[in-house]
């Protein structure tokens, strides 16, 4: 008895260290970091993410004249209240969204419920999503931690606490949730603990289907240590679970929902003026006066994504150290080959490959720069250039007239902008598995 009671009280005492240092166990994996440094960092960052948020929600209607978008938070409660009305989603209805979105609209749903208002819904689910986006600067910095040193995890996560219109999409979207799901996979990944990084990118898939992204270049990163048939193997014993918990009930019931279940309709109405896709085509079209149309466009440009993505595995598969840097670079190109050269584009993609971003930027001042070059464009596309500019399908302005290039134009060097840093961070001297001695870790 006494034997087994020293045992319990040594067992609570590593619990209770284990508490005390909750919030740096994953520093202390990588580098000998002092916890209070650590604290402080996350207390700073945490702070510069909330006042960020809060001058972007000032400052977008009083200094630009412009609007806070309520428009797909308002779409979630009305999906909510139909849940009410005893309305279930993919069953009695078409819906755009995976299951898991209605983790955060249930939960605003409730706080609604208990204040009667519709505004407690919008405010609850705002704060829901500042809490995941807080969860993803945790991750960014603790990512960095392993990467570099205390002082770049710092810049890392300060990158991305002042990303103003990152902060605007999520104060107004749902891609927060997603986002942070995401970057918890690749967390998880780094730090070696491959099934709880399946995990996440599993449960992310299912919270809005671009986090599967990651699903190769996790396994190829993790096959280094054990070997590709057995990370494979891995990551269904996480799937398969998954998809029969929140996919195939779905699906016994009403199997044609798999088609607004996994894909949006999004893609089903046209080529988006705003995409890569477009602005080609108004130039060769437009300008050019070419005879060709935007699917034709369209088809080259996928076939360039093919390619894109397939380069990206192949560099992936034979990076034979598996570095973390590789798996952060191939995650991130394969997002910005998708995203700008699919024929829909909505400009809150571009919560998804911030984070990445601020983790490849921060050895170079000519990329954090351009950083806040392409968040600046990304916040004149939406909300300040919408309805005046363009629409989803049209610009505002007949072709040839000068609001019509000025449009074209503004959307060129965007691209330009954005595809100049993603080519520079994957693409410098000696190859996308290039790295600076010194600034990125071997």
């Amino acid at each position: 008895m006494g034997k087994k009671n020293k045992t319990d009280g040594e067992v609570s005492q590593k619990k209770g260290r284990a508490g005390r240092q909750s919030l740096a166990f994953l520093s202390m994996r990588v580098e000998n970091i002092d916890t209070q440094t650590v604290k402080r960092h996350l207390l700073y960052l945490v702070l510069a993410s909330l006042l960020t948020k809060f001058l972007v929600l000032m400052a977008t209607p009083a200094i630009f004249h412009s609007f806070i978008d309520y428009f797909d938070i308002q779409f979630y409660f009305e999906h909510a209240v139909k849940i009410l009305d005893g309305q279930l989603p993919y069953i009695s209805y078409h819906f755009d969204y995976p299951v898991l979105i209605f983790v955060p609209i249930l939960i605003a749903l409730a706080a609604s419920l208990v204040f009667q208002s519709s505004i407690a819904f919008a405010y609850t689910f705002q704060i829901l999503m500042v809490l995941c986006d807080l969860v993803t600067i945790l991750c960014i910095y603790f990512i960095a931690l392993k990467l570099y040193n205390g002082k770049a995890a710092f810049l890392a996560g300060l990158i991305y606490a002042t990303a103003f219109s990152t902060a605007y999409f999520v104060l107004t979207k749902y891609d927060a949730f997603p986002t942070c799901l995401l970057m918890l996979a690749v967390l998880f990944t780094v730090h070696s603990m491959n099934l709880r990084g399946y995990l996440a990118a599993g449960l992310g898939f299912f919270a809005k289907i671009f986090p599967a992204i990651a699903f190769p270049f996790l396994i190829l990163h993790n096959s280094g240590k054990t070997s590709l048939k057995e990370e494979i193997l891995s990551s269904l014993k996480v799937m398969v679970p998954l998809s029969v918990v929140l996919l195939l009930p779905v699906l016994v019931i009403r199997p044609e929902a798999v088609r607004t279940y996994l894909f949006a309709t999004g893609a089903n109405v046209g080529v988006y003026v705003n995409t890569a896709t477009y602005t080609l085509y108004s130039w060769l079209s437009g300008v050019g006066h070419i005879g060709i149309s935007p699917e034709n466009v369209s088809l080259v440009m996928y076939g360039l994504m093919a390619i894109t993505i397939l380069y990206l595995l192949y560099t992936a598969y034979t990076d034979t150290e598996k570095r973390p840097v590789t798996l952060l670079k191939s995650i991130l190109g394969t997002l910005i080959a998708v995203i700008v050269i699919t024929t829909f584009h909505s400009p809150q993609y571009i919560v998804w490959f911030t984070p990445i971003l601020c983790l490849l930027v921060i050895e170079d001042m000519y990329k954090i720069v351009l950083f806040y070059v392409v968040q600046v464009f990304a916040y004149i596309e939406f909300p300040l250039m919408f309805g005046s500019f363009y629409t989803n399908l049209e610009y505002t302005n007949a072709v040839g007239s000068s609001g019509w290039y000025l449009t074209l134009v503004f959307f060129t060097f965007q691209y330009i902008a954005l595809l100049v840093l993603v080519l520079s961070i994957i693409r410098p001297k000696g190859g996308l598995l290039t790295v600076k001695r010194g600034k990125i870790p071997q």
